[in-house]
């Protein structure tokens, strides 16, 4: 893996001519949405206080308009993801393919069995794969949400919009032919608790799985349709990886294992890879925070050892 000594000097001499070009352009579009928005506050104070006609008002509009697009940058976002994010993704890996418009597809997503809720609306982008030595992988930005419609007593219908997940999925291949599924869940309730845990799986066709490992049950909850199954799959060895993933990180994970993948599933409450507006782009910590975000998701390979082929198929 590469070090941040090296995203260091990479930054230095690869990325800085670039990044000085585009934070000129941002710049520029800051002060022109600065400038509109004074403009649109002085307008709105003048058309209350002046009581301006419906005409007045609709070419104030059109105007607004008009100027707001001279904001717009249309180039601006596509070329911060292709002379910033691809070209760190090529640092980490020559062998990964980026793709700023790709996502992991919602059929995928549902195979892993870890969220089970019914997706109403699924969205996603910055689509990276390829093969980490032995082990093909592919991982992106998803956003998951289903809708609930009410109706009032007035016969209004209203509808909201609930995340299922908003993060990092990531899928790779476990190289072990196995049936079913094996789920691994963070546990909210601690040491013990087993009627609860039992509880938070009533929805599943996967049981809960009863481990040795006491650290690892204080942690996560695992859910499996073969219990044998799912203590082969989670060696003492893949448990410890897992829980040090988890420490290093300092973040929530889902895990699951199907039909010879594994899922791993990561949240994040900011939109990963995306330019910053308000934040220098000439600064190593920002530009820091893409490369660190995605060397989690390159990492999980040798974090979760998944090149060392002690399980391979027949």
């Amino acid at each position: 893996m590469k070090t941040l000594e090296e995203f260091q000097d990479f930054f230095e001499n690869s990325l800085k001519t670039d990044l000085i070009n585009l934070d000129v352009r941002r710049k520029r579009i800051v002060k022109r949405f600065l400038i509109i928005t004074v403009f649109f506050i002085l307008a709105s104070v003048a058309c209350a206080v002046l009581n301006f006609f419906w005409g007045i008002a609709i070419a104030f509009v059109v105007a607004l308009i008009v100027f707001a697009l001279w904001v717009y940058d249309k180039h601006f976002y596509k070329d911060f993801k292709h002379q910033v994010i691809n070209r760190i993704v090529y640092f980490i890996s020559p062998d990964m393919i980026y793709d700023s418009k790709g996502r992991i597809n919602i059929s995928e997503f549902t195979a892993s069995r870890i969220f089970l809720t019914n997706i109403d609306r699924y969205n996603g982008d910055d689509l990276v794969s390829g093969k980490m030595d032995k082990t093909e992988m592919r991982f992106s930005e998803i956003k998951a949400e289903y809708k609930v419609t009410t109706t009032d007593g007035k016969g209004n219908r209203k509808t909201t919009w609930h995340t299922i997940f908003k993060g990092l999925f990531f899928i790779a291949d476990f190289n072990k032919e196995f049936v079913g599924s094996t789920v691994v869940i963070p546990n909210s309730f601690g040491k013990g608790f087993g009627f609860l845990k039992k509880l938070m799986g009533i929805n599943r066709r996967e049981k809960l799985v009863q481990l040795e490992d006491v650290n690892f049950t204080k942690n996560f909850n695992v859910y499996g349709d073969d219990q044998i199954q799912a203590r082969y799959i989670l060696s003492t060895t893949l448990m410890e990886r897992i829980l040090e993933f988890k420490n290093k990180h300092k973040k929530s994970i889902y895990l699951s294992f199907v039909d010879s993948k594994m899922y791993l599933a990561v949240p994040y409450t900011k939109d990963l890879f995306e330019p910053s507006y308000l934040k220098s782009l000439v600064n190593i910590k920002v530009i820091g925070s893409y490369f660190e975000d995605l060397q989690l998701a390159t990492g999980i390979v040798d974090d979760m050892n998944l090149n060392l082929r002690i399980w391979t198929k027949q």
